[in-house]
């Protein structure tokens, strides 16, 4: 964890500061790049709450007997990809992360984006971390904190202690410790349904953009939204009766091979045409995808369809009025899921 945090880490109990307890050596100078601490406590000044810092990560997450089944899941899964058990590295659900990233800030995010030095950016539920990578390394005068609820964040801050404004953070994102109004930018990109309140999820991410900052979210949308996540949506309703979650995640997993691999050839013309709809409008998918990558993507996206607790689906009217609440403006919603503003 390096120090810089504290100027933006509050209690996620009661909001109070935190002061820093490195036991046993001297509290790192605030230099930026050069500190670091991998083990430690953040103590509250206000209700005496104590986290640990583990592996450099601060462990800030409330409510565990709330998000345990939900950890649970993501964790196994998230813990996969980083030991190389799902698809390459450059690639998540089938897109190329880099070309995503481009994609997504060059269209939803290019009208403020060069922001001050020493900016506050938010990946508010980071997963293992590619998409806050990206984020840090294509501005590297900001701050980039990349928060989930994963307990895999220790091994995701080793693979990325390469880039210095990089800061992950272990938290429930409706208990967020993050200082409200405090963010430049905030995305929160497939995470908010996953919660048990999808828009008081929203109501706590949204209140940490600062004034004339910007807020990016996609939100699972409605069926009649959406033909492509309809037919998923078919999958984990109906073909997997939306218990996908009620079973242990590795038996979970072995049924999403067995399904993709029994039906394959159905979801290679699946996939086949909706590459030739969306890529134009979606050039975020590699180049040359080989058979395997196909499957193992459809492995990875069918596991996380079926594999959360939790399932919300959300129209645009319905998030419009969440935006329009907390004053953004302007509302870009052109595509399905996808919504930006800046407040």
């Amino acid at each position: 964890m390096n120090p810089l945090l504290l100027d933006i880490l509050r209690c996620p109990r009661c909001r109070g500061r935190f002061a820093l307890d490195v036991s046993g050596s001297d509290v790192p100078a605030r230099d930026g790049a050069s500190a670091s601490i991998e083990e430690g406590r953040l103590q509250c000044a206000d209700c005496k709450q104590r986290h640990p810092i583990v592996d450099g990560v601060p462990r800030l997450t409330v409510e565990e007997g709330v998000v345990q089944e939900t950890r649970r899941g993501f964790e196994y899964q998230w813990r996969l990809r980083q030991a190389g058990r799902t698809e390459r590295p450059s690639t998540v659900y089938g897109y190329d992360i880099p070309k995503f990233m481009s994609w997504l800030i060059g269209l939803f995010a290019s009208d403020a984006r060069v922001f001050p030095p020493g900016s506050w950016l938010l990946d508010a539920g980071c997963g293992s971390g590619e998409k806050a990578r990206e984020l840090a390394l294509r501005f590297p005068r900001s701050q980039v904190v990349a928060m989930d609820l994963s307990g895999s964040l220790g091994m995701t801050a080793r693979t990325n202690a390469d880039v210095p404004n990089l800061h992950f953070v272990e938290a429930n994102i409706l208990f967020s410790p993050i200082r409200a109004e405090s963010c430049a930018f905030v995305m929160s990109i497939g995470v908010l349904h996953h919660t048990t309140d999808t828009q008081r999820a929203f109501d706590a991410v949204a209140s940490l953009v600062a004034a004339g900052g910007g807020l990016l979210t996609w939100i699972y949308p409605l069926p009649d939204e959406d033909g492509f996540w309809a037919a998923l949506y078919r999958q984990r309703d109906r073909h997997f009766l939306g218990l996908g979650h009620r079973l242990p995640s590795r038996l979970t997993l072995a049924l999403c091979h067995v399904y993709v691999a029994l039906l394959f050839p159905f979801v290679l013309r699946f996939l086949k045409q909706q590459y030739s709809i969306n890529q134009e409008r979606f050039p975020i998918y590699p180049d040359h995808p080989t058979l395997r990558d196909l499957y193992q993507s459809s492995v990875f996206l069918s596991f996380d369809n079926v594999m959360p607790a939790h399932q919300f689906r959300h129209g645009r009217a319905e998030v419009t009025d969440w935006y329009r609440a907390h004053g953004f403006g302007r509302l870009d919603d052109r595509y399905s899921g996808f919504f930006y503003a800046t407040r």
